[in-house]
């Protein structure tokens, strides 16, 4: 068994930290402003949906609500990056070990050989047996004992395991040989996720007495460490990891009984002592966690830095894209929304102007036919004005008028509905019908009539008086003779020339029928006009709406377009990170002249890593290997130099995606085939994160 010095292995990891720290210290200032940007970009659009009209205030609210929690979870995971980063400067000096897994599976015991502890931490059978984080010095290494996971009520518990095991640099997974379960591989599953080196712990359970005979005692702990036995239980667990789209077939395993081990340290026994220690295999978890620490300690240190800024970023940069889908959706919902109304208010206001006209003219008619019998009726009536008005007031045309726009506006009130609840005002109308005030009858004189009379009267007259004159003043006699026959000449003109009564009449009930028109016509102007300036009050406010739905769709297609751009910032950000991370590996293992090769590089934490390459150049295969180890995950190289649509199909296959194009000119590929399998989704994060290009399923 080899022997390792870890006091030289520890002072190359504080080497390792420093470098780490600096390489994310420099990054986290540069990630820092694209979190402001992206601050400062999503409260732009908060006040600019703030600023629309308030036809759609709730889906204002509810976007600007929306962004408002985004905005903060930038400040959040800025902060909290620094913070993490500061908290590990503190420690330079600290390589920590995290001791996890479900309850009762032996971290307190664990604890307790390394400590050399009287055992008064360990459970009898409990659950939940440590309750706090625990931490202690074992050799040089922090080692810290966290709660349980999988215990009654023990979701505050995990929270705080997981949280300092996103800390470590390096994690102990424990877990007990009396049966493996599907939620510990999915715990396991999440630790690979933070992207820590694993050494995974199967703890044998088997009985022992100390007080046996030395030749039996470990009789049953002997049969326990059955290898063929260990081997199927850790196949078994590693078939979980192609569930999950994970390979754990590079995860280094270790079998060992820890109570032989404890028994060891409390007995003063030498042979049971020796024994017990040699049944424990104590001595392989030790040696396998110090060679851990001596070969890639110093890079598991720079890399524990480097994750405490990227792990965060990474997950807010997921967030962006998210959003970025879904604003992208939404503004295209909003988009279709837009020309279905644009396309119903075009129609809808070619009928109800069609509506309106139909009314008016409906309106003229009915009253052009109460005219001619009104006239007839009122000649000569001096208070024809006020039967007029009251005409026109019985035929409830203001009514009528008020009915066609309360069902023009219902109708459109209808329609908006289905755009947004908040809109519900309406429009009303209300047509006052004037009366025309310098109307007023006039009083007919009968013009034959009075010539008539005076003819009679006159030429009676004249002619009496005539014919007395004429024997006693013979000249005035003819003078009023003559006269009395020019009256007569008159009166046969007059029954020639003038009017009879009947066609008077009939020309003032027609004079009166013509003013009573003009008045029709002057009246249905009115009316048009006062409809069609409610119609055009109501398209307006339609027209208004729909420019305002625009709006706001271009808000939210602008928005996921600065999201997609904010988020490609930080990838492009994280995914230097990643090349720093391997250049670190290559250079560990004597040859950090290949990273000049690589161009590119995206890491899905606990599952896959992919190397682009530039143009022409390959990495040896030995050294793709040593990567994947010290990466602990599988390493693949893709050439590099073309498109993202190019590279889309070098990554993923031929036909594995469909690509298009989201509101607002976002890139976007819908993944075709395996949508099921977890390894497929996992190639397509990566291609996604190298090809900045969203791939929904």
């Amino acid at each position: 068994m080899r022997t390792y010095n870890l006091s030289s292995a520890l002072i190359r990891c504080r080497r390792g930290a420093a470098k780490g720290y600096e390489i994310a210290d420099i990054r986290l200032g540069e990630i820092e402003k694209v979190l402001g940007e992206a601050r400062d970009r999503t409260e732009a659009s908060v006040k600019e949906l703030g600023g629309k009209k308030a036809k759609l205030s709730e889906l204002n609210k509810q976007l600007s609500s929306q962004l408002k929690q985004i905005s903060k979870t930038f400040d959040k995971v800025s902060v909290k990056s620094r913070e993490e980063l500061k908290a590990l400067r503190d420690n330079l000096s600290k390589f920590t070990v995290v001791l996890f897994g479900r309850t009762m599976t032996g971290k307190s015991t664990l604890m307790e050989i390394l400590t050399h502890g009287d055992g008064k931490s360990i459970g009898n059978g409990s659950q939940r047996t440590t309750r706090d984080i625990r931490s202690y010095e074992w050799n040089g290494l922090c080692i810290t004992d966290v709660p349980g996971i999988g215990a009654y009520e023990g979701q505050k518990d995990e929270d705080e395991a997981y949280k300092a095991a996103k800390a470590a640099d390096l994690i102990l997974f424990l877990m007990s040989d009396d049966g493996v379960q599907s939620q510990e591989a999915e715990w396991f599953r999440t630790v690979r996720e933070l992207g820590k080196p694993v050494l995974c712990v199967i703890n044998v359970k088997a009985s022992v007495d100390i007080n046996d005979d030395p030749a039996f005692i470990t009789e049953e702990i002997d049969d326990a460490f059955d290898i063929e036995r260990l081997g199927e239980i850790r196949a078994q667990f590693v078939k979980y990891g192609a569930l999950a789209g994970q390979d754990w077939n590079g995860v280094p395993f270790v079998y060992t009984h820890l109570r032989s081990a404890f028994l060891a340290q409390q007995t003063d026994d030498p042979e049971k002592r020796r024994l017990l220690e040699r049944a424990s295999g104590i001595d392989s978890l030790t040696d396998a966690l110090a060679g851990i620490i001596a070969e890639n300690g110093e890079f598991y240190r720079a890399k524990a830095y480097i994750d405490a800024v990227s792990r965060p970023v990474e997950n807010v940069a997921g967030l962006l894209l998210e959003q970025c889908l879904a604003n992208s959706l939404q503004a295209e919902i909003i988009a279709d929304k837009q020309r279905k109304l644009c396309a119903w208010i075009t129609e809808f206001e070619k009928s109800a102007y069609e509506r309106a006209e139909s009314f008016i003219a409906d309106c003229r008619s009915t009253l052009y036919s109460g005219a001619g019998d009104f006239a007839a009726e009122h000649i000569s009536d001096k208070n024809s004005a006020d039967a007029w008005k009251a005409f026109i007031k019985s035929q409830g045309l203001d009514a009528r008028a008020k009915e066609l726009i309360d069902d023009l506006t219902a109708q459109a009130n209808g329609e908006i509905r289905e755009i947004t609840r908040s809109l519900s005002s309406e429009l009303k109308f209300a047509v006052s019908f004037a009366s025309e005030e310098t109307l007023r009858g006039k009083r007919i004189l009968d013009v034959k009539r009075t010539v008539d009379w005076a003819s009679i009267l006159l030429g009676g007259g004249f002619a009496v008086a005539g014919t007395i004159l004429l024997p006693i003043v013979p000249p005035l006699g003819i003078i009023f003779t003559l006269v009395s026959f020019g009256i007569g000449g008159v009166r046969m003109l007059a029954d020639r020339f003038l009017p009879t009564k009947d066609s008077l009449e009939a020309s003032a009930k027609g004079e009166l029928e013509e003013k009573l028109r003009r008045n029709v016509n002057a009246n249905c102007d009115r009316l048009r006009d006062s409809i069609e300036k409610s119609l055009r009050e109501l398209f307006g406010n339609l027209r208004s709406l729909e420019a305002e739905t625009g709006e706001i769709g271009g808000v939210v297609s602008a928005l996921s377009l600065t999201q997609y751009t904010l988020a490609q910032k930080l990838s492009r950000s994280l995914r230097e990170l990643n090349r720093g991370l391997v250049r670190e590996a290559l250079a560990l293992q004597g040859c950090p002249e290949l990273s000049l090769r690589i161009e590119d590089v995206g890491v899905i934490p606990g599952a896959e890593c992919c190397l682009i390459l530039v143009p022409g150049a390959s990495l040896p295969s030995d050294a793709l290997k040593k990567l994947a180890s010290i990466l602990g995950v599988t390493v693949r190289a893709v050439t590099g130099g073309c498109s993202s649509e190019e590279l889309i199909k070098r990554l993923l296959g031929e036909n594995a995606v469909r690509l298009k194009r989201l509101s607002g000119g976002v890139p976007s590929a819908e993944l075709l085939t395996d949508k099921s399998s977890p390894s497929a989704v996992n190639k397509a994060k990566l291609a996604q994160q190298l090809c900045e290009i969203i791939i929904t399923k």
